[in-house]
This record gives structure tokens, C-alpha cells and sequence, in this order.
């Protein structure tokens, strides 16, 4: 039998009241506002803001007009990084982790720029975001993708907007004139859903206990694979390798603890790490 939605959606909010706001948001992220103006700009301000799951996107930028003029190629070079948009630069925000067309993103406010090309545009997310809309620093680069532009409707005024959406992903869709590019947007909804209602550290350490005692490796594969997929880490990622290690899955575990080495030294430069090291030389020579 299935459940009323009203019971589902009371259910739900009795556990925000449980938890609070503090944990049953912990990740959120607070988008810049537009600036304050004395006297109008040309270029408008927009923020838009999109609801996906339990995340959201926001940006924040200016909209100018073609007014007559022919973009691409001649106003805005190709090859030459743009602010995609007018003044202060434009910023995107995303309110948790993400996936970006494949690529994996933090959650954080990110300065979004466009370098167009003939054929072949490239879409730049770069955290410096305290200069003036003109000023980049390729040096802060988090993540570069390449896309095809395509043909649009007429669009006077440089627009973003969301499309295909889904319970965990949107298509965000910058247009001007005659052309537009996009890219995909995915949260994982699943994993914050869970996250409400568990806790990944709480789910390590109960795989950990189960690893030790060796009383359930089944049941401690099922907990540090619910860990994982509410937060990847150092220490979940060695624990999943040390229970297929204890299977005799050499091949999967090792790989595995290499990764845990590079997510230590990533938080930690200075992480002791040997004790991981070990077990890698140990398994290579099952």
C-alpha cells in the first residue's frame, strides 16, 4: 500500500524539526546578491535561481543587449575569454557538490566565463571572484569544458535559463542573438535524501566496527557504501579497499587505496599516510 503524500510530507518535516536547520542543510551555500546602485545600468542585473532536488543553482550577472550589432567574432573576438555577461562578473553557485557535464564540482561560487571559438566554445568555472568583471586569472581554473554552440532564437537580451529537468539534474542554457551553449547540471539528490536520515561518519565507523570484529563483512560493505555516497573521503574509500582486501579483490582494493592517499594529502599535504602505503605493498604481492 502506498503512502498518503500527506503523511510523506509530514513525516519529512517532523524530521527537519528533529534535526534542524543546521543539519538538515549543512552544506548550503550562500549566493552573492547584486550590488547596489545610485543610478541605473545599461545592463541590467539578473539573479536566477534554480531548485533542483534538494540543491540549487544561482547566478548572478548583468545582461546586455546586441542592439543591432553582429556578436560573435567581431564584438566579442573568438578565442578571447569573456565574462559572459556585462560589469561586475557573472557568478554561478551551486549549493552542494555537482556534476558538470562528467566533471566532478564543489559546491561554492564559482566566476563563469566563456571563451567562443569558430566552432568549438569553452565554458571556464575559475574561484577567483572578487575582481572587477574583466579581470581573469586562468590560474584559478577549477574546471574547463568544451561544447558546441547551436543555432537559437533571436535573443536581444543575454539570457540563462534551465531546462530538461529532473529530480537531480537540470540543462543551464546561456543564449544571445543566434547562438546558445549548454551544459548539464547533476546533484546527488539520492545521497542528500539519505543524508537526512543517516550520517556518513556514523555509517563508517559502523562498517569499521564490522571490519574489525570481522563479524559481517556483507553488512559492512552495505554501511560503508551508503557512507560513500553521502561524502567520499580518505577515510570511507580505505575502508571499502580493506573489506574487498579481506574478499581477496586485490585488484579493486588496491586502486581503491591509492585513492584514498591522494583524498588525504589533498585535506593534508602533510597526512601520514604509511600505514595505507603498507597495504598496498602488502596486497601487490598476493
Amino acid at each position: 500500500m502506498k503512502t498518503p503524500f500527506r503523511l510523506v510530507a509530514g513525516m519529512v518535516f517532523c524530521t527537519a524539526l528533529l534535526l534542524g536547520p543546521g543539519d538538515l542543510f549543512a552544506q548550503t551555500v550562500q549566493a552573492p546578491e547584486l550590488p547596489q546602485r545610485r543610478v541605473p545600468m545599461i545592463s541590467q542585473g539578473q539573479m536566477i535561481k534554480q531548485v533542483i532536488g534538494l540543491s540549487d543553482i544561482t547566478v548572478t550577472y548583468h545582461r546586455p543587449g546586441v542592439k543591432g550589432r553582429t556578436i560573435w567574432g567581431e564584438l566579442l573576438p573568438y578565442d578571447q575569454a569573456w565574462r559572459v555577461g556585462a560589469n561586475e562578473p557573472t557568478l554561478i553557485t551551486f549549493s552542494d557538490p555537482v556534476t558538470i557535464s562528467g566533471n566532478k564540482l564543489g559546491a561554492g561560487t564559482y566566476r563563469f566565463l566563456i571563451i567562443p571559438g569558430k566552432t568549438e566554445w569553452t565554458l571556464v568555472f575559475n574561484t577567483e571572484v572578487r575582481n572587477w568583471g574583466t579581470i581573469y586569472e586562468p590560474k584559478y581554473d577549477t574546471l574547463k569544458i568544451r561544447v558546441q554552440p547551436a543555432a537559437h532564437q533571436d535573443e536581444e537580451w543575454l539570457s540563462f535559463s534551465f531546462t530538461d529537468l529532473t529530480p537531480s539534474s537540470a540543462r543551464v542554457v546561456i543564449a544571445w542573438e543566434k547562438l546558445a551553449v549548454s551544459f548539464t547540471a547533476e546533484f546527488g539528490t539520492l545521497a542528500k535524501m539519505e543524508s537526512q536520515v543517516g550520517d556518513w561518519r556514523v555509517l563508517h565507523q559502523a562498517a569499521r566496527y564490522a571490519l574489525t570484529e570481522k563479524f559481517s563483512l556483507e553488512q559492512a560493505t552495505v554501511w560503508v557504501d551508503r557512507s560513500l555516497a553521502l561524502n567520499r573521503n580518505a577515510s570511507n574509500v580505505r575502508t571499502k579497499a580493506e573489506l574487498l582486501a579481506q574478499k581477496g579483490n586485490y585488484k579493486e582494493a588496491i586502486p581503491l587505496a591509492e585513492e584514498s592517499i591522494k583524498l588525504a594529502k589533498a585535506q593534508n599535504p602533510t597526512a601520514n599516510v604509511t600505514a595505507t602505503e603498507q597495504l598496498i605493498t602488502d596486497w601487490k604481492k598476493k
